[in-house]
């Protein structure tokens, strides 16, 4: 060994030994300013080798700057570089809000920390104020967000574990929202009819209401003949895009003379949420979608063809998820059921 070394590595400054999953073992020294990390799959093979790796090393005087600062980066530069590593696999919504949950809860919750000194009594904490606050959801997005943080800084051999290896997601209860009932449906219609809110908006809420698309598919809306075609907002970054087509129903053909497509695509989402809780407080937006698939079904609309015009998937098998393609002629007559008395 160097002589340089013989009185910093001793019984009492053991280097660290450990067995990765796949049974190699890696002896690693961080300290000093060096950063030496030696593997081997026979342990008895491991110490002339890290030894032989030590020689070559010069260790830096008071008067060199380390190659790397000693000790794990900071929690802030791992979950920076998570987050720059899964941006491109993900869409623009996503990314934004990710981007939020680290400005807002995040970065200032572990300012400073590096990414081995926080621990899960640090984590609990951070989740417990906002369960207290009354957000869960928010808690349950920060337990996911950190859970693959502290994964990922786990497989890069920044961490030996993780600190939520042990831990339990919170508890969260998602509210998926119901169908209005047709006295419902129909104070609904009057509500928009009668507000002061812009044509293209009270038409979009219509629009939406009678075809049960997603706020954020208004924009790709169009109409091809008997059909409204829109494109799914729901595939993952990297699918190919693919529309799907809802027949225009009897309810929507009412409608649709009054209605300025164009003009509707221009609406921003959050307007049209907004409108909605104005005029209905106790239901939300996305609500006009469940209304839809139900009213669909209440006229004997087979379930599998609703969840095509809805864009999901028919159910769990392979028959009707690969291998059945309704023709339109079927879903225009299908369609055509979709009428009813308010």
């Amino acid at each position: 060994m160097p002589k340089e070394f013989q009185n910093l590595i001793t019984i009492e400054l053991p280097v660290p030994v450990r067995q990765k999953p796949n049974g190699v073992f890696e002896a690693r020294l961080r300290k000093f300013g060096l950063n030496l990390a030696v593997s081997s799959k026979d342990y008895e093979k491991l110490k002339p080798k890290f030894l032989a790796a030590l020689t070559s090393c010069k260790l830096p005087t008071s008067q060199e700057e380390p190659a790397e600062p000693a000790g794990a980066p900071l929690f802030e530069t791992v979950a920076r570089r998570w987050f720059e590593l899964k941006r491109p696999t993900v869409k623009r919504g996503t990314i934004t809000f990710y981007e939020s949950l680290f400005r807002a809860s995040l970065l200032p919750a572990f300012a400073g920390r590096s990414i081995d000194g926080i621990r899960q009594s640090d984590i609990q904490s951070v989740i417990n104020d906002y369960i207290e606050a009354g957000k869960p959801r928010t808690a349950t997005k920060v337990f996911q967000t950190l859970k693959a943080v502290f994964d990922f800084a786990v497989g890069d051999d920044l961490l030996e574990k993780s600190p939520m290896r042990l831990m339990k997601p919170p508890k969260y209860e998602e509210k998926n929202g119901c169908a209005l009932t047709r006295a419902e449906e129909r104070e609904l219609i009057e509500l928009i009819r009668e507000s002061n809110c812009a044509p293209e908006v009270k038409s979009a809420l219509l629009f939406l209401l009678y075809t049960g698309i997603r706020r954020s598919e208004l924009a790709s809306a169009r109409i091809e003949g008997e059909f409204i075609s829109v494109l799914c907002s729901k595939l993952r970054k990297g699918y190919q895009e693919r529309r799907r087509l809802i027949p225009v129903t009897p309810m929507l053909a009412r409608w649709l003379p009054e209605m300025d497509l164009d003009a509707m695509r221009t609406v921003n989402p959050n307007a049209l949420t907004q409108a909605m809780k104005r005029l209905m407080p106790s239901h939300h937006l996305h609500e006009l979608r469940h209304t839809f698939i139900t009213r669909a079904q209440e006229c004997s609309v087979p379930r599998e063809v609703v969840s095509v015009w809805a864009g999901h998937a028919a159910d769990g098998t392979q028959t009707s998820n690969v291998y059945t393609h309704f023709g339109k002629e079927f879903m225009l007559k299908e369609g055509r059921k979709v009428i009813y008395n308010l």
